[in-house]
């Protein structure tokens, strides 16, 4: 067997996440007929992370295992890709290699906006909460979160999980023009009036399933006044409360944006 590292980037828009379902489109299914469409022989691919239906991606990582030599380039490769789907980059590398295990962390950005009506072009890659926020006692609730705890309050049930420990490096908001951030690709694009927006940056040395979408809409509440700090600060390494505070975010503002090996 062959093995190759490459490096994707994503529209997640339309698509049931990244890994190969018996049902919808994936980002997984796509790559892999892609590749099929360009070399003979057995190809199977792996992925750095999941991501949910609808979640994007800057940067996501992908193993591929080919039973014949790849030739084709990344222009090739992007010939046959769906448009929604982009390769930045491709190469060999070791049969070790396993693009999930062997990471130090991963890196996610939120974006939103906090206006009382968008349009539905706003929405694409931003999300919106229309209520208004207290961004002061909603960095303080972030910054709570980093460090090693337990987050069992902070993802959605249904993966095999061994723990719910997870190691957070770094949990900020600010405020950004997606315009700069995202300028390199050729996928996202803004609005042009949208030149500002909020954005939750999280990095961790791994993420539970919908943990960001729980995290960002905890502190939606938490700004929005529905939950206090204290409160919000009592369900990390806290069991599991019997009924979820709130429900998970919408997946279109969520970016997987780096992968560290």
């Amino acid at each position: 067997m062959y093995y190759y590292k490459a490096t994707i980037q994503y529209d997640g828009t339309g698509y049931a996440g990244f890994q190969w379902q018996a049902t919808g489109a994936t980002i997984q299914d796509e790559l892999t007929k892609a590749i099929k469409r360009l070399v003979g022989g057995k190809v199977t691919t792996a992925g750095a992370s999941r991501t949910d239906s609808g979640v994007h991606a800057l940067e996501h990582v992908v193993k591929i295992s080919s039973e014949v030599a790849i030739t084709f380039s990344v222009t090739d490769f992007n010939q046959v890709l769906p448009a929604q789907i982009r390769c930045l980059d491709l190469g060999s590398c070791l049969g070790e290699f396993n693009p999930n295990t062997n990471t130090t962390s991963k890196e996610y950005r939120y974006l939103f906006t906090n206006k009382t009506h968008v349009s539905e072009e706003d929405r694409r890659f931003v999300t919106n909460t229309s209520h208004q926020l207290d961004f002061a006692a909603m960095k303080r609730c972030a910054a709570m979160m980093i460090g090693t705890h337990d987050f069992c309050n902070f993802y959605s049930m249904g993966s095999n999980v061994k723990t719910t420990i997870r190691e957070v490096y770094v949990c900020e908001l600010s405020n950004i023009n997606p315009h700069e951030v995202f300028s390199k690709s050729t996928i996202f694009k803004f609005p042009a009036d949208l030149t500002e927006c909020h954005q939750l940056k999280i990095e961790a040395n791994g993420f539970l399933k919908q943990m960001i979408r729980h995290t960002i809409r905890g502190l939606w509440m938490v700004g929005s006044g529905r939950l206090t700090e204290q409160e919000f600060a009592s369900l990390l390494d806290a069991p599991k409360v019997e009924k979820q505070l709130w429900k998970v975010a919408s997946p279109n503002g969520l970016f997987l944006y780096r992968i560290k090996y």
